[in-house]
């Protein structure tokens, strides 16, 4: 198991900017909330849609009735709910 640890430090003495918080894009890429609306929304279109944990097929579950309620990686064995 491994543990990692976040802290946001204060301002930078070389630069004296204000570090990014912990949930803003940086470096360019995709927010945590840019990946999992948009693994949900392919789920809820009743498509498989890439795993966000490993890349694999993330396929959607379903309740009783017909709506998608989360998708089940078919490689790493993830769920999202």
């Amino acid at each position: 198991m491994t543990a990692l640890m976040l802290t946001r430090r204060g301002r930078s003495a070389a630069s004296g900017e204000e570090p990014p918080a912990l949930f803003d894009a940086w470096g360019g890429g995709p927010t945590l909330e840019d990946v999992i609306s948009g693994v949900w929304e392919g789920l809820a279109a009743h498509a498989s849609v890439t795993c966000p944990v490993c890349a694999g097929e993330l396929r959607p579950q379903y309740s009783a009735g017909a709506g998608v309620v989360g998708g089940r990686c078919r490689d790493c064995g993830s769920e999202l709910s």
